[in-house]
């Protein structure tokens, strides 16, 4: 099964988001301010329409503004002409604190048209 996953018990909040249309590159799904000291658990994203054209929809986590993974190629990833579960890897910057700032974005699209009815979540950990 693709994304990450966390235990249900340590979830203190989930920052989800929904956009029906097609996505744009660089589209903010949507911007939350951490309430409490934690980290950042499972991350999930599925589409259920595919995009149009050559490449990846490539979607990213930026916690004050810089992206929670190091390595590029480990941000939640699916091919342009695929649905279904994004794959990506565990974060590298996993921990937040009261006031800080998480965006969740659609980092690019493919070559055409990205994909719709895609839906991101990201579970907050209490620490």
């Amino acid at each position: 099964m693709p994304g990450t996953r966390s235990n249900a018990f340590p979830v203190h909040a989930v920052v989800s988001s929904f956009n029906a249309g097609a996505v744009t590159a660089a589209l903010t799904l949507t911007e939350y301010v951490c309430l409490f000291p934690g980290r950042i658990g499972a991350i999930k994203a599925n589409a259920q329409t595919a995009g149009v054209g050559a490449g990846n929809a490539v979607l990213d986590v930026l916690l004050n503004g810089t992206s929670i993974w190091t390595t590029a190629g480990n941000r939640p990833t699916l091919l342009g002409t695929a649905t279904g579960e994004f794959a990506n890897t565990a974060p590298d910057s996993r921990a937040v604190q009261p006031g800080d700032r998480l965006l969740l974005q659609s980092a690019t699209i493919p070559a055409t048209t990205g994909h719709a009815r895609l839906m991101f979540s990201v579970a907050i950990e209490g620490s």
